[in-house]
């Protein structure tokens, strides 16, 4: 009896390392799997292709489905694996949804329908998917099996093969890449940005003196800063995602992080490289959204918390002479991962397998 998989994506990330797995090593041995792939980013300015596409999907059964966000199809399977784009930073829901019916609808939704979540470590359980609210429903397997998408982050060769190619396509080569990745905020920001156009503009000029470049990658939903900005500077690039949809891809070819919030630090942490924070308007933030780190915990933020340009200068120039925060970033891997190592995918299909096949309890 043929088995029907549904593995369906808004970001692609995790979704396409669990199909990419699934082609190369599970295909040849189970000829009894029909799996269906989809990834709705390509889609996103066409919602009536969209809901084409679904409605085709609300009229079958599944034996599973995972996806990474929450969406009608779940109510088609007995066997629902949900992943979240990121763990790590910020309470789910955030302060700012638990009294918006619509996003509650959502959470419920999760928590009414889906069995399984897949997180990074314990901890996640503590706040993903918790609030006094949902917390009359059916509470889910929180499962620590790792984000597929990080697998990559462990393949040393791989890593190499990004960078080779990044060098090639943006003329990096012998220099090294300082990644800034702002989180989402959702709201009027009440502080002004710490470092000013004047600010880059000395930046980009120590940049190039030292033979660095910078990229600055938005957040797919907002952009904290005007790529105007940028503009007329040699060493400073802006990344989307519509011209480098990995964000893996550009975290394996980077030697620094600079971030808020955003739980890109996280996945970050695998390569134990430098990482720095830059969190100006925390304040605001966690009254907001609310955060489940704690910023004077250097197991939650392994890395120094910069209020301006001259603090990330000098952070650079010191990274240079000595790593001063490696033992604490391996503190922080241990803080946020349960496993550490490129098996998530492996894991993650082991838990699907052992659903289809109703081998309750199986190895995962």
């Amino acid at each position: 009896m043929k088995k029907r998989i549904l593995l369906t994506s808004q970001t692609e990330d995790n979704i396409k390392a669990l199909h990419n797995y699934y082609e190369k090593n599970i295909k040849q041995d189970r000829p009894d799997i029909v799996l269906e792939y989809k990834s709705f980013y390509k889609y996103k300015n066409n919602k009536i292709l969209h809901y084409i596409i679904r409605a085709g999907q609300m009229v079958k059964n599944y034996s599973a489905v995972v996806s990474d966000y929450p969406n009608s199809v779940f109510k088609k399977t007995q066997n629902g694996i949900y992943m979240s784009h990121g763990y790590g930073t910020k309470k789910t829901p955030g302060n700012n949804e638990v009294h918006n019916k619509k996003m509650m609808n959502l959470y419920k939704g999760i928590r009414n329908r889906i069995k399984n979540v897949v997180t990074l470590s314990e901890r996640d359980s503590t706040y993903f998917l918790r609030s006094t609210e949902l917390d009359k429903d059916p509470l889910p397997n929180y499962m620590p099996l790792g984000l597929p998408r990080n697998d990559m982050l462990f393949d040393k060769k791989h890593i190499s093969e990004c960078r080779n190619k990044f060098d090639l396509k943006y003329d990096t080569k012998g220099k090294k890449i300082l990644l800034f990745c702002p989180t989402w905020r959702g709201y009027e920001i009440e502080k002004d940005f710490p470092i000013s156009k004047e600010d880059w503009i000395v930046f980009d000029k120590f940049m190039g003196e030292n033979n660095w470049k910078m990229i600055y990658r938005p957040h797919y939903l907002e952009r904290l800063l005007d790529d105007k900005i940028f503009e007329n500077m040699k060493n400073i690039l802006t990344m989307d995602f519509d011209e480098e949809m990995s964000t893996q891809s550009i975290l394996a070819v980077s030697d620094m992080l600079l971030t808020d919030y955003s739980s890109i630090y996280v996945d970050y942490l695998v390569l134990n490289r430098p990482i720095c924070f830059l969190p100006y308007d925390v304040v605001q933030y966690d009254k907001v959204r609310g955060l489940a780190i704690d910023f004077t915990n250097y197991l939650d933020t392994p890395g120094p918390k910069l209020k301006c340009v001259d603090d990330l200068i000098n952070y650079i120039k010191d990274t240079a002479d000595t790593d001063q925060y490696i033992a604490i970033r391996e503190a922080a891997q241990k803080n946020f991962y349960h496993y550490l190592d490129g098996d998530s995918c492996k894991r993650v299909w082991n838990l699907i397998l052992n659903l289809v096949d109703k081998k309750i309890g199986g190895t995962y």
